[in-house]
C-alpha cells in the first residue's frame, strides 16, 4: 500500500466519541419561547408597556432584557446577571454545573 493511501485511511478512521458538551446538553433541555430579536408582548392594560414573561408585570421596553437561551423577556427581578439569562434558565445552568461536579 502506498504512503498516501495509508495516510488517507488513518484520517478516515472512525473517531472516538467526543467529550460531552455541556452547552449543547443545556440547549437541548431549554424550550425556546421566542427567537432572538423577537419583541416582547405588549401589556393589554397599557399602551406603552410590555409584560415580563416570567412574573407578568408591566415594564417599559428598556426595563426588560431578552434571555440568550430561551428568548423570554425578563424584568430586573427575574433576571440573573451572573449568566445573562432569565431566572428559569439560570436554574438549569446551576443544575448542569452540579451534575458536572459529580
Amino acid at each position: 500500500m502506498t504512503l498516501w493511501k495509508q495516510n488517507w485511511l488513518r484520517k478516515e478512521a472512525p473517531k472516538s466519541k467526543a467529550a460531552p458538551d455541556p452547552l449543547r446538553d443545556l440547549k437541548a433541555e431549554v424550550t425556546v419561547i421566542r427567537k432572538q430579536g423577537e419583541p416582547p408582548v405588549k401589556d393589554p392594560r397599557t399602551f406603552s408597556q410590555y409584560g415580563c414573561d416570567l412574573c407578568s408585570t408591566s415594564h417599559p421596553i428598556a426595563g426588560l432584557r431578552q434571555c440568550v437561551l430561551c428568548g423570554r423577556w425578563a424584568c430586573e427581578s427575574c433576571w440573573k446577571d451572573e449568566f445573562y439569562t432569565c431566572k428559569s434558565c439560570a436554574g438549569l445552568i446551576k443544575i448542569h454545573r452540579l451534575r458536572g461536579r459529580e
